[in-house]
């Protein structure tokens, strides 16, 4: 698989020419993975999955636009703005790709999928954005060749909300790599927060600076592309 992050910028005002774009991530130029601006469907791909549906990921949110195009697209739930969107609930077959759906706790209101996508024997793990993720999930996930995440915040914890009993928001990159490095020797970082624009370089030092043994870490510009 190629895989070429198309954007890596959080909810936050575009300030930095390789990092301005919201989030999408495109696989051997047939499936897309979130469609944070509209000029990404001009990839022309066969199949287009969502994570879920915050504006930086879904671009026709923020003005409430209708979402159908022609080629197949998929999200972990119904949507008004999508009439033709068809719902992922178990492994399926898309594009000559096998998509398992892995629930991630993020938004209070929205449900949300980080996906496992495999073909020929690799596999790669896409999480979205992220307040948790249950241990059970992690199991399922298992070993993969990549994990391609988020990187809202960079202090430990994150920012994370609750309402009763549930916590939704992001948590943080620390807690990421706890958690996930383990199951991967590639992680690749993008969605990123204010923390970042800052200083970039300083900040992509910093990202590496967290790097555990056995798994290295890569701070994510737009149009970075990766073979796995």
């Amino acid at each position: 698989m190629e895989i070429e992050i198309l954007g890596c910028r959080g909810k936050i005002k575009a300030s930095a020419r390789k990092h301005k774009n919201h989030s999408g991530f495109i696989i051997d130029e047939k499936l897309l993975i979130d469609v944070g601006e509209k000029e990404f469907l001009d990839r022309k791909p066969q199949a287009i999955i969502f994570t879920h549906f915050h504006p930086d990921h879904a671009y026709f949110v923020f003005n409430e636009e209708t979402f159908a195009p022609a080629i197949p697209h998929y999200g972990p739930e119904t949507h008004p703005l999508l009439p033709k969107l068809k719902v992922i609930s178990a492994e399926t077959k898309i594009s000559g790709y096998s998509i398992t759906p892995i629930p991630v706790i993020h938004s209070k209101n929205l449900k949300s999928y980080g996906y496992v996508v495999e073909k020929d024997g690799k596999r790669v793990f896409f999480t979205g954005d992220v307040a948790w993720i249950e241990k059970t999930y992690l199991k399922e996930i298992g070993q993969v060749d990549l994990i391609i995440t988020e990187a809202t915040l960079i202090q430990k914890g994150g920012r994370i909300n609750r309402s009763g009993d549930k916590i939704y928001g992001h948590t943080g990159i620390p807690d990421l790599i706890r958690i996930l490095s383990p199951l991967s020797p590639k992680m690749i970082f993008a969605h990123y927060g204010d923390w970042f624009y800052e200083n970039i370089e300083e900040s992509k030092e910093k990202l590496k600076s967290l790097q555990p043994q056995g798994t290295e870490i890569i701070p994510a510009f737009d149009g970075l592309t990766i073979k796995v």
